[in-house]
């Protein structure tokens, strides 16, 4: 393993791969409020952090397509029985939160850690309607005046209120913040890969597919913008990477990102984006970097 000198050093060499154009410019893009001109936003990388070449458990596919569409989507969660039924807490990693009904999880299990957030992943036709088309993501971009994680790009979510189931607290959240109508969607299941924010609480993330692309509407007090992108642009090469922000030798934490050109998903939101292709591509979950 490099030493932290080593890593310093290539991370003063590094700098993210540059994207020309942005997949959710044009049709992708649902208009919310302020201003389409941003700047990217600030990742608070250690001194230390390096890229790792070539990622591990990469996300590498020849033809990813017919991997990515509606219908495949909808099969893999069937064929792998997603669970509704917490799954165990990750290591505690400092990142960004990034968001039709189905039963209430149980409670967790005694001695786990109770979830804090919930997000719902909510995939859309990127074009077209029905099992063949294209599928996409629907993320936010963070209004810049909010005081916890402004302007980064995160799923529809957030905070679990006392007594509240955290599957209605997903769909509570995304109506408010984008506008979607819990009847819009059908909830796949849930990622058996949580995240973490920044505070430590515990995110529940759950998959929920629709028919055709919903209404949405960007509550300008939360949402300067929502984003539909398309999950094969993810794929192109040099939008994903890998990089190792180890905090001692003996602690191995690898961190996802994903480059838009215009923004960046990174942290809790990227490792959950990235548990979600390992699915939809490998049929598992399961990684040495989860």
């Amino acid at each position: 393993m490099p030493g932290r000198l080593e890593r310093a050093q290539k991370a003063a060499d590094y700098t993210p791969a540059m994207v020309p154009e942005s997949p959710i410019d044009g049709p992708g893009r649902v208009p919310g409020s302020h201003s389409d001109e941003r700047a990217r936003q600030d990742i608070p990388r250690p001194p230390w952090a390096f890229r790792v070449e070539p990622a591990i458990d990469g996300l590498e596919s020849e033809d990813p397509g017919p991997e990515l569409t509606m219908g495949a989507v909808r099969i893999a969660f069937t064929a792998g029985a997603a669970s509704l039924a917490p799954a165990a807490p990750p290591p505690a990693p400092a990142s960004a939160a990034g968001a039709g009904p189905a039963p209430a999880p149980p409670a967790s299990p005694a001695g786990a850690a109770a979830p804090g957030a919930a997000v719902l992943i909510t995939l859309v036709p990127a074009e077209g309607s029905g099992d063949a088309a294209p599928a996409a993501v629907v993320l936010i971009r963070r209004a810049a005046h909010l005081r916890r994680n402004p302007g980064e790009v995160a799923f529809p979510g957030g905070g679990i209120e006392p007594g509240e189931a955290p599957l209605a607290a997903a769909l509570r959240e995304a109506e408010e913040e984008v506008g979607l109508s819990p009847g819009a969607v059908d909830i796949l299941g849930r990622l058996s890969t949580p995240g973490r924010t920044r505070r430590t609480d515990l995110i529940v993330p759950y998959v929920a597919a629709a028919r055709e692309l919903p209404r949405l509407a960007a509550n300008a007090g939360e949402v300067e913008a929502i984003l539909v992108v398309p999950l094969v642009e993810l794929l192109t090469t040099g939008r994903y990477w890998q990089e190792r922000w180890d905090e001692n030798d003996s602690l191995t934490w690898t961190m996802h990102f994903f480059d838009l050109g215009e923004d960046v998903i990174w942290g809790a939101t990227a490792r959950m984006l990235y548990a979600l292709l390992l699915r939809l591509l490998r049929g598992r979950e399961t990684s040495p970097l989860l």
